[in-house]
């Protein structure tokens, strides 16, 4: 059997598990090594800082054993927040990373974790999700190509997440048709990120 060309990482977002976008990511890669962290529903409704530690363990420990072995990264909503962060605490990773997908992140903040605790009172997960993390993806994005995918209903929004706060300066933009939770699994996400993969660039 040929040793896989590459490790993808695939992570769900808030009051998710793993099992969707894990499925996403066997259509995507079925020979590659899929590592899908599962943060637990729950624990997705408190903080972001322990997610974050979390999967930047799972990540230097996939990096001690293959050293070698490039990764590609997807990262639904909230998962795409946490992958932001480790490579942001992680810069010596970016030569190893081919891409990194978002998928309906709202990497500009999110409003409705704003209406959830509008005093920035620190209520659950809402203040982490409300904060604006542009200047970090564009870091990123000048260095790894980016690939953010929006949900647009018609009225600038998947339901969730608002198209403008998914875009930043350096990756490739592009909007579907489909709610916030239909995107972690919509079968119209495979060829889009695959032909990113491909070219690092989505044609149109």
């Amino acid at each position: 059997m040929l040793e896989p060309g590459f490790m993808l990482f695939a992570q769900h977002g808030w009051a998710d598990t793993h099992r969707p976008i894990q499925s996403l990511a066997a259509q995507l890669a079925p020979h590659a090594p899929i590592i899908a962290p599962n943060l637990g529903w729950l624990r997705t409704w408190w903080r972001i800082a322990p997610l974050i530690d979390h999967v930047e363990a799972i990540a230097q420990a996939t990096r001690e054993q293959y050293p070698q072995m490039p990764w590609r990264l997807v990262g639904h909503s909230m998962g795409g927040l946490i992958w932001l962060e480790v490579l942001h605490r992680h810069p010596d990773w970016w030569p190893m990373v081919h891409s990194l997908v978002l998928v309906a992140s709202p990497v500009g903040g999110a409003i409705w974790g704003q209406r959830l605790d509008p005093y920035g009172w620190g209520i659950g997960i809402a203040r982490d999700l409300a904060m604006d993390r542009r200047e970090i993806a564009m870091r990123i994005a000048r260095k790894i190509p980016v690939l953010s995918v929006a949900g647009d209903l018609g009225d600038g929004s998947d339901g969730t997440v608002r198209v403008t706060t998914t875009q930043f300066p350096g990756a490739t933009l592009l909007n579907l048709p489909y709610s916030h939770p239909a995107l972690k699994k919509h079968p119209a996400l495979i060829p889009v990120i695959q032909e990113f993969w491909a070219v690092g660039a989505i044609a149109g």
